[in-house]
């Protein structure tokens, strides 16, 4: 299972794992010149590792193209304890090395960390870990130690003391879903391929044209990758916390830098890059901009429209009160995202990805939210 897997997700001699160090390096240590560092409250820490390892290792082990990838070996016979533990250690070192160790990067150059703190941050991951696959595992079966699993790192993040305490606390946790895991088997994670079943039309259905052919297409393909409304809902979740603390700490811009974090889910704005038939369909098309790239346009903007109604009701009803500057941000950062993202999914799509999780955290994906972070925080200053 491990050379089988790893082979996918590293490529030939680890080349993934070295260069995903070799940027989370650079990251650090030239980001860290700029003198700039930031005391991170113990709750924030924890819930910026448990929200970026999660969601990686949830599209991961649903990933249906590492399913794929995997049927001939679900074909034979295996060792199922150790094919678990080697599945777990492979999706570990990936989200570790070549997605996670960027945010570790990036809180070493701006954070103020201490021993302490580091040991969190791996306390936290692999809770993360774990716990992810736990959810996975059990949410057929057993769905509420799902729920209370997701809860249980909820609560830690916010309620264990500081010190040593939470120390302890998270590591209580990771054995506990370390050994979850051990209850379960390589048959929990089997990601079942959707049927394509094509039904027969009459004449008459052909003769005529397609209504909303589009956002139809859209739709289906929102609700055959449902990980894009679980990492939406992670983002809006991680962007309430961090605006909410933000502002408590004196620092309103929080809200509006959340808000262009939201739109960094780029699951459902590289539709046309996850599909390479997709691709070849419409360079093809004669009128690809009004047919599709125009409809797809309106379906991003109704999308993050959506995502910031939420976002900005649980932020206010958390904090209480309205401000007027996000509620306008909203529709501007909703144009600005579905345009920006539709331009660059129709001049520079991406082709030359392994993996779906490499598709959908391609260095692409932080352009347009870099964009509407630094838009917010000039608005917040004004």
């Amino acid at each position: 299972m491990y050379k089988l897997l790893s082979r996918k997700l590293f490529g030939e001699r680890y080349r993934g794992i070295i260069q995903g160090i070799m940027i989370a390096g650079v990251m650090a240590g030239g980001l860290s010149g700029l003198d700039v560092k930031f005391s991170m409250a113990q709750s924030v820490l924890i819930i910026t590792m448990l929200c970026s390892a999660g969601i990686i290792v949830f599209q991961s082990v649903t990933s249906r193209d590492n399913a794929k990838y995997l049927k001939g070996f679900f074909a034979m016979p295996y060792d199922d304890r150790k094919s678990l533990i080697e599945y777990a250690a492979v999706i570990g070192l990936y989200t570790l090395f070549t997605k996670t160790s960027i945010v570790i990067g990036l809180l070493i150059a701006f954070a103020k960390l201490t021993i302490l703190d580091g040991v969190l941050i791996g306390l936290s991951f692999l809770y993360a870990l774990f716990g992810v696959m736990c959810m996975v595992a059990y949410k057929k079966r057993a769905p509420i130690v799902s729920v209370l699993i997701c809860a249980a790192g909820v609560a830690m993040a916010f309620l264990l003391p500081k010190g040593m305490i939470a120390v302890a606390g998270l590591a209580a946790a990771d054995i506990i879903v370390c050994v979850l895991i051990l209850f379960s088997s390589m048959d929990d994670f089997r990601v079942v391929e959707v049927s394509k079943s094509k039904r027969v039309r009459s004449r008459e259905e052909y003769s005529q044209a397609p209504k909303f052919l589009v956002p139809r297409y859209l739709m289906r393909y929102l609700l055959i990758n449902k990980s894009a409304f679980v990492s939406s809902l992670f983002l809006m979740a991680f962007g309430v916390f961090f605006a909410w603390n933000g502002e408590k700490s004196g620092v309103p811009m929080t809200i509006g830098m959340s808000m262009g974090l939201i739109v960094i889910n780029t699951q459902i704005g590289t539709i046309v890059s996850s599909s390479r038939t997709l691709k070849n369909k419409l360079e093809s098309m004669p009128n690809k901009v009004e047919a599709f790239f125009v409809p797809y346009a309106v379906f991003l903007f109704v999308f993050y429209i959506i995502c910031y109604a939420l976002f900005l009701g649980a932020l206010f009803t958390i904090r209480g009160g309205i401000l007027i500057r996000p509620i306008i941000l909203a529709p501007i950062f909703s144009l600005e995202a579905a345009i920006a993202n539709v331009i660059l999914e129709d001049k520079f799509t991406l082709t030359k990805w392994k993996a779906e999780p490499d598709l959908w955290h391609h260095p692409r994906k932080y352009i347009v939210p870099g964009v509407l972070v630094l838009e917010a925080a000039l608005v917040f200053m004004i």
